[in-house]
């Protein structure tokens, strides 16, 4: 099942279902560290835009490198969290 989003900056995508090995395979790529910083423990998230770029690759429709290098920060979070929750699991 697709499903065709317009982002808040009106660039377009059309998001499309993952399997399930490729869902967890994202999931499970974000790596959170433990890291003392001024004496207070604090996450760490690390290789958050090699993740961001797995969601898009794996979950929308045409995702090449142009039209993932078009994106911005921002527009590239908003459409992770699309992809998430169009392809979420009951989690």
């Amino acid at each position: 099942m697709t499903k065709k989003i317009t982002l808040k900056s009106g660039k377009k995508a059309t998001l499309i279902e993952m399997s399930v090995d490729d869902f967890d395979s994202c999931m499970d790529a974000v790596q959170i560290e433990q890291k003392t910083i001024q004496g207070k423990e604090e996450p760490i998230i690390k290789n958050q835009f090699q993740v961001s770029t797995l969601w898009i690759r794996k979950g929308v429709k045409g995702a090449t490198d142009k039209f993932i290098k078009s994106l911005s920060i921002d527009e590239r979070g908003e459409l992770q969290l699309a992809i998430q929750e169009h392809n979420s699991l009951g989690e």
